[in-house]
């Protein structure tokens, strides 16, 4: 039995002795991760490509080697061209964010994402951003914060904060193309602007397909996650008709926390242009009151909430005005139409429709909470 044992054993080592592999050897320092890509348009009409990946060398007390590079070819041979002059086997497959100018960004982007969704080394999960300025600049100013952490993870915390409280969208590589082709919902993406202090995000670029039609600010922005239903920490803050005038220059009303949306979208086909019904249920807690009125009133209450709601509704409306009027269809009311009357939509050009459509917007608002002062 021992015997048999000792033949096993010794079969088994000689086999894994035997056995032939491979290894693709990647040396850390031998590589340059991009962790950002800028593209732009160049004075002389070429594309600027700038990329930043950070220096593991010990004696240096830089942390981030910026490269920039004029090219009229793809992205992909473009940074073929920077491992000439970089000393680094530049691979993309850590990129964090991927930074369009406003420029470029009009013109369209797409073909500028081919190469991420067709090479599987590149990540989709890459963050799209337009720059209110040039990408270069930039991310050359951003290498020099010297009280920040490395610009990727800066600009990565600085979106993630934003995304929860509403303050911009979540836009990855995969769901900007996802949209674009899809041709029924249209891309948002945020959109940042720098000093050279810092970076500030700003609010969003609206899309019309893959080209920028228009923008939003932080509020605006809002009020546009608040009309998708998502579930934010959203925060708004009221300075409308209340029951207490506000004096002097000091702005009096309510801030508020709205911690839960209910939203329902009801569209009818039957008329000349579709009409949009589209209802939002707002769940809120006030943060901060500098009103003299008490709210444990209940009439007190009931206007408030009402005039809460009445402003809330009248940014909706023009905030809609404003995405007809550009062409963007961000809520994704043509995705809603082709899904569910899809013989309406083929008989349609969804872009010229939408346009024309009549929106009509119900919102209610219930202060669940008042705070834990009276």
């Amino acid at each position: 039995m021992k015997i048999a044992r000792f033949i096993v054993v010794a079969f088994l080592c000689i086999i894994l002795i035997l056995q032939t592999g491979c290894w693709d050897q990647k040396l850390f320092e031998e590589i340059g991760f991009i962790l950002q890509l800028g593209i732009e348009e160049s004075p002389d009409n070429s594309i600027l490509l700038s990329v930043t990946y950070p220096i593991v060398e010990h004696n240096t007390e830089e942390k981030v080697q910026f490269m920039s590079m004029n090219s009229e070819k793809l992205v992909r041979a473009s940074r073929e061209r920077m491992r000439n002059i970089s000393g680094k086997y530049l691979q993309g497959g850590k990129i964090q964010q991927i930074y369009f100018s406003k420029g470029i960004s009009h013109k369209g982007i797409n073909e500028f994402l081919e190469v991420f969704f067709r090479d599987p080394e590149n990540p989709l999960l890459a963050n799209v951003v337009v720059v209110d300025g040039s990408p270069k600049e930039m991310m050359e100013m951003s290498t020099k914060f010297k009280d920040k952490p490395i610009p990727a993870f800066y600009v990565n915390n600085l979106l993630m904060d934003a995304r929860r409280r509403g303050a911009v969208p979540e836009t990855r590589i995969y769901d900007f193309c996802i949209m674009y082709y899809s041709k029924t919902i249209d891309p948002v993406t945020p959109l940042v602007r720098y000093t050279k202090k810092n970076i500030e995000i700003v609010g969003s670029a609206l899309f019309s397909g893959d080209k920028m039609v228009g923008q939003l600010d932080i509020e605006q922005t809002i009020i546009l996650n608040a009309l998708l239903g998502e579930q934010k920490d959203i925060h708004y803050t009221y300075y409308g008709q209340t029951p207490s005038k506000s004096t002097g220059n000091i702005k009096r009303g309510a801030s508020m926390s709205i911690r839960d949306i209910k939203r329902k979208i009801k569209i009818d086909t039957s008329g000349d242009v579709p009409v949009i019904n589209i209802s939002t249920n707002f769940a809120a807690l006030i943060d901060e009151y500098t009103l003299k009125d008490n709210l444990y009133k209940p009439e007190i209450k009931k206007m408030l909430q009402d005039n809460i709601a009445r402003s809330i509704k009248s940014e909706m409306q023009k905030l809609i005005k404003y995405m007809q009027g550009v062409g963007s269809d961000p809520i994704g009311i043509g995705e809603l139409i082709r899904s569910k009357y899809n013989k309406y939509w083929k008989s349609i050009e969804w872009k010229e429709v939408y346009k024309h459509s009549v929106f009509n917007i119900d919102v209610k608002v219930n202060i669940e909470s008042y705070g834990t002062l009276k």
